[in-house]
């Protein structure tokens, strides 16, 4: 991997050399995907040579294969007078979104049209919007951030159509994309890439009872899983109806009847094992056997070998977000 550093005004230096380790994340709850990097920092040493890292400074993160999987901007620096590393962190341009607000009252448009205003509006570039078809008759959106306007329009989609989307930033481009990518031609097995896995066990998630109201505050229906309610005990949501909404559909994403499962696996790393991508598995030690939906990823380059760490589950989930006002 190699790691360069930009400067405002368009200057890149290959900084991989003055770098000890690189560690490149992300996850499916948090959005921006980051690099932090252990710089070398000799004050009062001058025959060490590298360029000074400043805030609002870009850095690029290439593969020789893949090309660039991370552009980003450093958001912060700390200086310091003495002697080793300094370590450094950068955010891809889904930062912006998550720290800007906007204010809209949309009418009849899908969640892509939503998405593309949104992202015109602050000079985003597209990659990709999942086309749903699906028309919001209204969303007012009072001063939300940008990340949260798009994910709630795509959420109205989910609610009618059942499926789940994860927003992404790939080349430099926003991109809203359905839960079903797999990492192809990777199977993580315990006889080869795994070298550490575990898995622990939740309650906490657990919905098996979801009341349905309309907008004046009547039940008007019910879902609920007689098998968990007989073995945990009820755990009830309430699921609130819109005008543009199938109650049944939008409850339904509500409904969680079994203990969640967090699966970690430590393993040999491929720069495609990435959040909200499936990939198959096989550990004798755990019993995991099949395609699990990667919950995060963390990416760590340190002396010419890269290793990876990520969190699993046996299904995606899509982060909620509302409309506001």
């Amino acid at each position: 991997m190699r790691l360069s550093l930009i400067k405002s005004g368009g200057t890149s230096y290959d900084i991989t050399g003055a770098v000890t380790e690189v560690i490149w994340r992300g996850s499916a709850e948090q959005a921006a995907r980051s690099v932090s990097f252990s710089y070398i920092h000799a004050p009062y040493d001058a025959s060490v040579h590298v360029p000074d890292v400043a805030t609002g400074d870009y850095v690029s993160l290439t593969d020789e294969r893949e090309g660039e999987v991370f552009f980003g901007q450093i958001f912060g620096v700390e200086r310091s007078s003495q002697t080793g590393t300094i370590t450094y962190e950068a955010y891809d341009m889904m930062k912006h979104l998550l720290e800007s607000e906007g204010q809209y009252s949309f009418k009849n448009l899908t969640p892509e049209a939503i998405a593309a205003q949104v992202l015109a509006d602050v000079q985003v570039p597209v990659r990709h919007l999942h086309p749903t078809g699906i028309c919001i008759q209204s969303m007012l959106c009072d001063s939300m951030s940008l990340y949260d306007i798009i994910l709630a329009a795509y959420g109205k989609a989910r609610e009618q159509t059942g499926d789940k989307y994860f927003p992404m930033i790939y080349k430099r481009g926003f991109g809203m994309y359905k839960a079903e990518w797999s990492v192809a031609g990777l199977v993580l097995s315990d006889d080869g890439s795994i070298y550490e896995s575990s898995i622990s066990e939740s309650m906490d998630s657990i919905k098996n009872q979801v009341k349905i109201y309309d907008a004046t505050g009547e039940q008007v229906g019910e879902l609920k899983d007689d098998g968990s309610i007989r073995r945990f005990g009820v755990f009830q949501a309430v699921y609130k109806q819109e005008p543009d909404s199938q109650s049944e559909s939008g409850a339904q994403t509500l409904l969680h009847t079994a203990p969640s499962q967090t699966l970690q696996v430590s393993a040999l790393g491929d720069i495609n094992c990435l959040s909200s991508y499936f990939v198959t598995v096989r550990d004798s030690a755990t019993g995991m056997a099949g395609k699990y939906w990667i919950k995060s990823d963390e990416h760590t380059f340190s002396g010419g070998i890269h290793r990876m760490r990520l969190e699993l589950a046996y299904d995606s989930i899509m982060e909620q977000r509302g409309e506001s006002g």
